[in-house]
């Protein structure tokens, strides 16, 4: 019996002697898993790089798989600037935040439905941050946080004329002093339009996402500062 074929996009690589390279991969049925592939020479050379979908068989029974079989299976999506960063940040998101060989169905959509979005941004119809926001708060979802737009921690529905803080594993707590709920349901409603909306959903993300990353710095961020 063959083995299955898995499609899969590479999040991450290292050299891995001389000949091979260890792969961070991200598959909708196996989740993120780690596997070494050797490197083809010749008419047989494969760019492995990321944002770029790939099918492949995967063998082997312990934490690091073995690629058995790597090929293309779309035309890799070429960014740069600012996006192409952006697609670093998700990648390593993913990377820190979604836990060994989870499977990841929901998850690996949304990451291609986001590449496809920063493809828009690239060619100039799209901006970027929604869609770098969408992600973060869908991967939070997935992650077993999910965000009620809609109601504060007692239930009720957000008011439009009060703030909220966030509390962990409460939610959205009125104060005086916060996020305005007008924003925190625009979000809610991929209502981008607003500036100050924009800059409420990157504040709360943070705050959100701080807990979950640790200590360690973003590799990705500070490529948007040096950049």
């Amino acid at each position: 019996m063959h083995a299955e074929l898995w499609p899969a996009f590479i999040l991450h690589s290292r050299q891995f002697g001389e000949d091979k390279l260890i792969l961070q991969l991200l598959l909708p049925e196996q989740g993120r898993v780690s596997a070494v592939v050797r490197k083809r020479q010749g008419k047989q050379r494969l760019a492995l790089q990321p944002f770029q979908q790939f099918m492949l068989q995967l063998s082997g029974r312990t934490e690091l798989k073995t690629v058995k079989s790597i090929d293309e299976a779309a035309a890799a999506f070429l960014f740069s600037g600012k996006v192409l960063y952006s697609g670093i940040y998700l990648n390593e998101l993913v990377c820190r935040l979604w836990p060994d060989n989870l499977a990841a169905e929901q998850l690996f959509n949304v990451y291609q439905h986001s590449l496809q979005q920063l493809m828009l941004v690239q060619q100039g119809g799209a901006e970027l941050e929604p869609c770098l926001r969408e992600f973060e708060f869908a991967l939070l979802t997935e992650l077993g946080q999910p965000i009620d737009w809609q109601q504060d921690a007692d239930g009720n529905p957000l008011n439009t004329a009060l703030c909220y803080q966030w509390q962990h594993e409460q939610g959205f707590v009125a104060a005086a002093n916060g996020f305005d709920a007008v924003h925190l349901i625009n979000i809610g409603n991929g209502q981008w339009h607003s500036a100050d909306t924009r800059r409420c959903a990157k504040q709360l993300s943070r705050q959100i996402l701080a807990p979950l990353l640790g200590s360690k710095p973003l590799a990705s961020r500070a490529l948007f500062e040096g950049g």
